[in-house]
């Protein structure tokens, strides 16, 4: 499958890019600026553009297009995305939150969630996990040591560990089996409005458990 991805530098939406590549996806991408993390992703094989978005850096034959939330609806590069996507239907144009959201229906998911300490109980359940054999594949919010200076792991069972981030109630795209709830203290009411609004938005993320 060609896909390609706008603002692919993005710490989640590079872990995700990871993780397509390593099931033999073709990758496109572009990002603001150079970083470490998108020269690992070229080392990899991704071809990716920095510097600006444009439309022609969105390739004619294309299946998938991903987007990170930082990423505004009136991009160059989205708007050529949709243009393609009347003359072939079948492209599909995903946020990164939804395009995750697809992976955790293909595996067994533990959504790690809360206010506080998400990357380091994901890192460490993901390092758990690992160290009993379970072979997980794992999407964290940082870069770790163990993982080669990445935020990704890929296994080869079919658990997958993500981090579940709230903002932008992102995490209601996910169908996790297991869900980790670290603590929950009023953040993110500049989207929310009220630490009602975000408690109701956990309750229903929890709801979705099996």
């Amino acid at each position: 499958m060609n896909i390609h991805i706008v603002g692919i530098g993005g710490i989640g939406v590079s872990a995700l890019a990871f993780v397509f590549l390593s099931q033999k996806h073709h990758i496109t991408g572009t990002d603001l600026a150079d970083s470490e993390i998108i020269e690992k992703l070229r080392q990899k094989g991704a071809t990716i553009t920095t510097g600006s978005h444009k439309k022609s850096h969105v390739p004619e034959e294309i299946d998938l297009v991903v987007y990170s939330p930082a990423v505004p609806q009136n991009n160059p590069e989205l708007q050529r995305a949709r243009t393609l996507q009347k003359k072939n239907p079948g492209l599909v144009i995903q946020s990164y939150p939804e395009a995750l959201g697809k992976l955790t229906q293909e595996y067994t998911t533990i959504a790690v969630c809360g206010t506080h300490g998400k990357s380091t109980t994901t890192a460490m359940l993901g390092l758990a996990l690992i160290a009993t054999g379970k072979d997980p594949t794992v999407i964290v919010g940082t870069k770790l040591s163990e993982f080669g200076d990445t935020n990704y792991r890929v296994g080869k069972s079919n658990l997958l560990v993500i981090e579940a981030d709230e903002h932008f109630a992102s995490f209601l795209n996910y169908r996790p089996n297991i869900i980790v709830l670290t603590n929950l203290e009023p953040d993110h009411l500049d989207y929310y409005g009220s630490y009602k609004k975000l408690q109701d938005a956990f309750r229903t993320f929890v709801s979705l458990l099996p």
